[in-house]
């Protein structure tokens, strides 16, 4: 599957005539969340850039340390993006793997269509690797609500808040993951279940 990734790559490079855009984002975070789990187990960082052209085709990479900051989890991705009817929807297929880890990576197909009051994420594992899906809705204004599935890892609720600070964004929030048995009470009093993050664009 990775000749998708090397085409497409081809063909952003042979189409100089669309505009093109970088960004990218830098963050640090108490816990560096990836679908309802931990990956850092306390105090990560990540990074990630963007190259986006005006015909839909955009191209990324990113970097989330792991429980050693010296450890990385990596994700290189190449999709399209367009509108449909008001509704914006990508497609990418992504290569995620590790560094400084003896831990094989895999390949996904990415779909991601956004509603505007919620959005729907599904993940399509290739070779074996597990499928994901997340629901997030922004409907009830005072909260993000999520809810997401891997086959990996089980499923979660996640209950989050994002606000501008500083020429940034800071989010914090709370996760319920099925592999905790603690009652509700017991949940939301122990701040292993909670995180907080601050992220800048460019």
């Amino acid at each position: 599957m990775k000749y998708i990734f090397t085409t497409m790559i081809a063909i952003m490079l042979s189409t100089p005539t669309f505009a093109a855009e970088l960004s990218g984002k830098v963050g640090i975070a108490s816990d560096n969340i990836f679908r309802g789990i931990s990956i850092s187990d306390g105090f990560g960082y990540s990074a990630q850039g963007n190259l986006s052209l005006d015909n839909g085709i955009f191209a990324g990479a990113s970097v989330m340390s792991l429980n050693e900051s010296s450890d990385l989890m990596t994700a290189v991705l190449v999709g399209y993006g367009f509108d449909l009817g008001g509704v914006d929807i990508n497609v990418a297929y992504v290569d995620r793997g590790f560094q400084g880890i003896d831990s094989d990576g895999w390949e996904e197909v990415n779909t991601y269509v956004d509603f505007d009051l919620f959005s729907v994420y599904y993940s399509k594992g290739l070779d074996d690797a597990g499928d994901f899906y997340k629901v997030e809705s922004s409907a009830l204004k005072l909260v993000d609500v999520a809810y997401g599935d891997w086959d990996n890892a089980g499923s979660f609720l996640e209950v989050s808040k994002s606000f501008d600070l500083a020429g940034g964004k800071v989010k914090v929030g709370f996760i319920d993951h099925d592999i905790n048995d603690e009652d509700l009470l017991d949940k939301i009093q122990d701040v292993d279940n909670f995180y907080v993050g601050y992220s800048i664009g460019f």
